[in-house]
């Protein structure tokens, strides 16, 4: 059977994860569906563009391929796009349920701390991958229409590579969540963190200085776009590991720690003592 707590959190972000999956799914769609028409003239296009311009967004990618092109029409932005669902999901997990005054509701139950915060974040790390295999079965079932040669392989690594890299910026929102007591605050910090990474990591490709900073920046962990073009760096893959389980220990870790006092609508105790005894 499973967990109640879970299936909940799930419930909870089912709207999203449909409507982020099938969102940017579409896009994703017509960018594959454009590129029998565009493919041959793609690589010139970009070659006509100033060096920097190439630099910054498609460096390390074979653009006379599906592959590079993909890589810098869709994946280039896709990784901050979706991690706006990550930031928001994350935010919500444990602050949106204290906020709503239903936290302390559940813990008022036999229902361990230790226990509903493993649902949580289990259901964030669950919901992000459904994202990912939303896309995935959009992407294959899209080329299926159109005359193309592709690296299977290559592109199932940079589509399975956002799952890890957005279930740590899910669990580094619930830490940032707790931290500053914040969802507003904590996500708007995350963001920011996140923009800032992605362009000091693009202008990383146009100015040496920059380039040793890379370890700093979040987005560099996401290795989708070597996997597309290059090879992987699994140093920065197993960095991303480390900071989605160091982020997830903290994140327990104070939640255990947390004192919890809200104040609790009636209707929303009614509605959340429904969903308990039907349990």
């Amino acid at each position: 059977m499973l967990e109640p707590l879970l299936i909940k959190t799930l419930s909870d972000l089912r709207p999203q994860m449909l409507g982020w999956g099938l969102g940017v799914g579409f896009l994703l769609v017509l960018t594959v569906l454009v590129y029998p028409s565009m493919g041959p003239n793609y690589e010139k296009i970009i070659n006509e563009l100033p060096k920097e311009f190439h630099a910054f967004w498609g460096a390390g990618l074979d653009i006379g391929t599906f592959e590079g092109y993909l890589g810098a029409e869709f994946f280039n932005y896709t990784p901050i796009a979706l991690a706006v669902f990550a930031i928001l999901a994350g935010t919500a997990s444990i602050l949106g349920e204290e906020t709503q005054g239903t936290l302390d509701i559940l813990l008022s139950h036999p229902i361990s701390r230790i226990r509903l915060v493993s649902a949580k974040l289990a259901g964030l790390a669950i919901s992000n991958g459904v994202v990912v295999i939303i896309l995935l079965a959009i992407c294959f079932a899209t080329l299926t229409f159109v005359d193309i040669d592709v690296k299977v392989g290559r592109i199932l690594g940079a589509f399975l590579l956002l799952w890890p890299y957005l279930t740590a910026i899910s669990f580094l929102s619930v830490l940032l969540s707790l931290l500053l007591s914040s969802r507003l605050f904590a996500g708007t910090v995350m963001a920011v963190l996140l923009v800032a990474s992605f362009t000091l990591d693009s202008l990383a490709n146009l100015e040496s200085k920059l380039e040793p900073l890379r370890p700093i920046y979040i987005t560099t962990y996401y290795q989708g776009g070597n996997a597309l073009g290059s090879e992987i760096s699994w140093a920065y893959t197993a960095g991303l590991l480390g900071i989605m389980f160091a982020s997830l220990s903290l994140s327990i870790w104070i939640f255990l720690h947390r004192d919890i006092a809200v104040h609790i609508p009636i209707g929303v105790r009614t509605r959340l003592m429904t969903f308990i005894r039907r349990r």
